[in-house]
């Protein structure tokens, strides 16, 4: 069977269908697969044998052996799903294992991940983050993350002078149950909330100073090659303080970065152990580079659609290259996209 890449999303991940026809127009093989497909609508049969995992898994009809994916591309995954008609302990059992199966064969294969799931999740820790983006010389605002009202009243006045502001530390998106979700964006921290403090000791919190804004970055990593976005979120009083509460009225454009600051934003996404990294930065009115975040599993397709950059062709040439592809030392050609 000849190579292919393997991108594992939701049926309706217009994201992951982007990637494929993209793959696709390179003259590379691409299936996207739901792990939630697993094991009621894919039959796997995977053997060990000489330190290396062969077979193959069917699905819709077809055999996919497992030697021939040259990639594997992350996008959004469901949960394993059983037949419902079980116990519950069952079904927990069931799933489980499932998930130890197919998921750890898959782990097991040599080839290129965007990103490994391992990597991702250690990836997903902002305090790390934070460390390393300091090491590689990005400019860190001030952090405190602390559960004590005490710590939380001296950083405010000693450290923010009164300007201070909170965010989650896992992420805004949180589910409300069937359809719904809530959103919990970045909010200021003034006066009248001192009053609230003893609410801190519930759990971890992260604040830091308010930074004064000249527009915003969104700085995609994918590989050797930068993808730059300018987010002139001052613009929208709604995007001023969190862009995302206004991601679809802000106005965006492909954006050029200083080539330090580049290279060390691929340098903090090769030190989370990830190819594909999106990093979102402030410039300040006098011209510095404030990092934030770096989100590894970033939404990507709005800006493209917005900007005309070629976020599902860099992608799909990354695939489709494999580790080959990522040949390339920290200090080699760096690609800047417009």
């Amino acid at each position: 069977m000849e190579p292919y890449v393997l991108i594992l999303s939701y049926p309706g991940d217009s994201t992951a269908r982007r990637v494929q026809h993209a793959l696709q127009r390179c003259g590379c093989a691409a299936l996207v697969l739901d792990t939630a497909a697993f094991p009621q609508a894919v039959t796997l049969a995977a053997l060990l044998r000489d330190a290396s995992w062969s077979g193959s898994f069917c699905y819709q009809g077809k055999r996919y052996d497992l030697e021939a994916i040259r990639s594997i591309y992350v996008r959004r995954p469901h949960h394993y799903q059983v037949r419902e008609d079980f116990p519950e302990l069952i079904q927990l059992f069931l799933e489980n294992e499932a998930y130890r199966g197919f998921g750890g064969v898959l782990r097991s294969l040599d080839c290129l991940w965007v990103n490994s799931l391992d990597a991702q999740r250690r990836a997903s820790f902002k305090p790390l983050q934070l460390k390393l983006a300091q090491e590689v010389g990005l400019r860190v605002p001030a952090t405190l993350i602390t559960n004590d009202p005490g710590a939380v009243r001296s950083f405010f006045f000693e450290v923010c002078h009164e300007q201070m502001i909170y965010k989650t530390l896992h992420g805004n998106f949180l589910p409300g149950g069937g359809d719904r979700y809530h959103l919990i964006f970045t909010s200021r921290v003034g006066r009248e909330r001192l009053a609230e403090l003893e609410q801190v000791r519930l759990t971890a919190h992260l604040f830091q100073p308010l930074i004064e804004k000249a527009y915003e970055v969104r700085a995609t990593v994918i590989g050797q090659a930068l993808l730059a976005v300018r987010i002139d979120s001052q613009e929208l009083e709604a995007a001023r303080l969190d862009w995302r509460a206004a991601c679809y009225q802000v106005r965006y454009r492909p954006y050029s970065l200083p080539e330090a600051v580049a290279r060390r934003c691929v340098a903090l996404v090769q030190r989370l152990g990830l190819v594909f990294g999106a990093l979102d930065l402030i410039v300040t009115p006098e011209g510095d580079y404030v990092f934030l975040e770096c989100n590894p599993g970033g939404q990507w397709e709005w800006l493209e659609v917005e900007t005309g950059l070629p976020f599902a062709a860099t992608i799909a040439q990354v695939l489709s290259s494999g580790k080959e592809g990522l040949a390339l030392p920290c200090e080699g050609p760096l690609v800047q996209l417009q």
